[in-house]
């Protein structure tokens, strides 16, 4: 499983669910981040090599998980976010999804359900970060654009 990610932040205030969820994520093998805030996890987004995977609980200090969704889509790599409730919401479930959310999970963690979520949305992330690094390649200064086609 680490070989495909570099790195999931968790963003929490120390609930438990996350926590449970953070041992889950060792035990496969996935090296983990933490910040508390939402300003902390803006902060991490402009790392170098940021997450790929922010595991979000629903409320926070500073914000909620919609909050985090808007820091992801306005980070500069692309970033999924997953949302954490301590019980299952179907309403806040779809709600979740609509608005930008890659999943949305609540314990327990299965570890083939964890791991398949992982493998998921680590695939999602390395399509999404590789079609911005060649779309930044398009823009460079001294790339060649391919030529339009021409209409008969």
């Amino acid at each position: 499983m680490e070989d495909n990610i570099s790195a999931v932040l968790l963003l929490h205030n120390a609930s438990d669910p996350l926590q449970a969820l953070n041992q889950e994520l060792r035990a496969l093998g996935v090296r983990t981040r933490q910040a508390r805030t939402c300003y902390e996890a803006s902060q991490l987004l402009t790392d170098p090599e940021p997450a790929e995977i922010i595991f979000t609980q629903t409320e926070l200090p500073d914000g909620n998980w919609q909050d985090v969704v808007h820091l992801a889509e306005h980070a500069p790599k692309a970033v999924n976010v997953i949302v954490v409730s301590r019980l299952v919401d179907i309403r806040l479930y779809v709600k979740a999804l609509q608005n930008g959310a890659f999943d949305f999970i609540a314990p327990p963690f299965e570890p083939s359900e964890l791991s398949h979520v992982l493998l998921c949305a680590a695939g999602n992330v390395a399509a999404r970060r590789d079609a911005q690094n060649r779309a930044a390649q398009l823009r460079a200064p001294g790339s060649e654009q391919l030529p339009l086609p021409v209409a008969s």
